[in-house]
C-alpha cells in the first residue's frame, strides 16, 4: 500500500486505521508513506500505525512523484495506490478488491466503481460522489473514472462485461488514451504489471501507466461493485486553489512529457460543447435536475458553478502557458 503525505494529518488517521482494521491477513500488508516534507502532525500518525515512512525532498515532492518513490520500495504481489484522504468503507473491501485477480490471471489491475457517497459528508464530497468526478471536464468528455449515482449500469469507456460482484472491462489497444482517468483512489494492480509501464518517479502519472499496459496489450481491468470514500478538502475556493496547481502543473507545464491527457485531439468536439455548455448553465442544470430525481441532494446543484469555475481554470492556464511560450 502506497500513500502520498505532505500535511495530511487532516484525514490520515481514518485512512489508515482503515486499512489496519481490514480482514485481510495484517502480516501481508506492507503500508508505505512517502511523505514531502509534512510540517504538522502527519509523520507521527503515520509512526502510531507502524508505517514504513520514505522522506522525499520538499522541493521534488508532489502526489505523483512520491507515489512513483514509493512504488519502488513495494515489495509484495500487488500494489495499492491510496490517496491520504481515503477511507475503506468496510473491513472487507481489500478482500474483494484482490478477489478478481485470483479469478481471473489476466487482469491487470481493479478499482472500487463508485466514490461512496454519505449524507452526512460535505457538501463538495457529495457532489464528487454523486458525479463520480472531482473535475466535470472529464465527466463530459467521457473519460470520468467512477460511476456517477445518475446511472445504475456500467457507462464509462470500454467494453463491460458484467459478472456478480464486478465488471471486467477491456480497452482497444489500438486507441490507448481512450481510458477513463484510472489509477488513484483505491487502485489494485500487479506489480509485475505495473513494472512493465514507465513508473520511475520521474515518469510516474497514475493514468500514464495505464496507458503505458494498454498499448503493450495488457487491457483487461476490473470495475469492482464496491465503494470507496474520498475526503477532498470542503472549502470550495481551497480546493480550486488546488485544482488550478495540478491543471497547470500536470495537464499544462507538463503535457509534453505525459502519455494521457484529460485533453486529446479526437475530444475537440466534446471540448467545444462542454465550453458551450458551461456558459449557457443548460446542459449542467438539466444534469443537475436529472441527478436530483435518482437521488435527493442539493449537492446536484452545485454542479453549473463548478463548470464555470473549471472553465475558468484551464481557460487561465491555457493563457499562461501560452504566453510563457510567446
Amino acid at each position: 500500500m502506497i500513500i502520498a503525505t505532505f500535511n495530511a494529518e487532516r484525514t490520515l488517521d481514518q485512512c489508515l486505521k482503515s486499512l489496519t482494521t481490514q480482514d485481510y491477513p495484517q502480516k501481508l500488508l506492507q503500508i508505505i508513506i512517502v511523505d514531502g516534507g509534512s510540517s504538522d502532525a502527519t509523520l507521527q500518525i503515520a509512526y502510531k500505525y507502524h508505517t514504513e515512512i520514505i522522506h522525499v525532498p520538499q522541493e521534488k515532492q508532489s502526489a505523483e512523484y512520491n507515489k512513483g518513490c514509493g512504488a519502488q520500495y513495494a515489495k509484495g504481489e500487488y500494489i495499492l495506490f491510496i490517496d491520504y484522504d481515503n477511507i475503506l468503507p468496510h473491513s472487507a473491501w481489500l478482500s474483494k478488491m484482490i478477489q478478481p485477480h485470483i479469478q481471473n490471471p489476466s487482469i491487470v489491475a481493479v478499482e472500487p466503481l463508485r466514490y461512496a457517497y454519505r449524507k452526512d459528508h460535505s457538501l463538495l464530497d457529495r457532489y464528487f460522489a454523486l458525479f463520480g468526478v472531482n473535475d466535470p471536464v472529464p465527466y463530459y468528455l467521457h473519460k470520468a473514472d467512477r460511476l456517477s449515482y445518475m446511472y445504475d449500469k456500467y457507462n464509462l469507456l470500454g467494453k463491460a462485461q458484467e459478472k456478480k460482484d464486478y465488471f471486467i472491462v477491456t480497452f482497444d489497444p489500438k486507441n490507448p488514451t481512450r481510458i477513463p482517468t484510472l489509477g488513484a483512489n483505491g487502485f489494485l494492480i500487479k506489480k509485475k504489471m505495473f513494472d512493465l509501464a514507465k513508473s520511475s518517479p520521474e515518469q510516474y502519472f497514475h493514468i500514464d501507466i495505464n496507458v503505458d499496459l494498454v498499448k503493450k496489450g495488457y487491457n483487461s481491468y476490473v470495475f469492482i461493485k464496491d465503494e470507496i470514500i474520498h475526503l477532498t478538502n470542503n472549502k470550495l475556493i481551497n480546493f480550486l486553489k488546488r485544482r488550478k496547481y495540478f491543471v497547470e502543473h500536470y495537464y499544462i507545464k507538463e503535457y509534453q512529457n505525459r502519455r494521457y491527457n484529460v485533453y486529446m485531439d479526437e475530444d475537440f468536439w466534446p471540448l467545444v460543447l462542454y465550453i458551450v455548455y458551461s456558459l449557457s448553465l443548460v446542459k449542467p442544470i438539466w444534469d443537475s435536475l436529472r441527478g436530483w430525481i435518482k437521488v435527493r441532494d442539493i449537492a446536484w446543484f452545485i454542479h453549473p458553478l463548478m463548470c464555470l469555475a473549471f472553465l475558468y481554470i484551464y481557460s487561465i492556464s491555457i493563457v499562461k502557458k501560452w504566453l510563457q511560450i510567446r
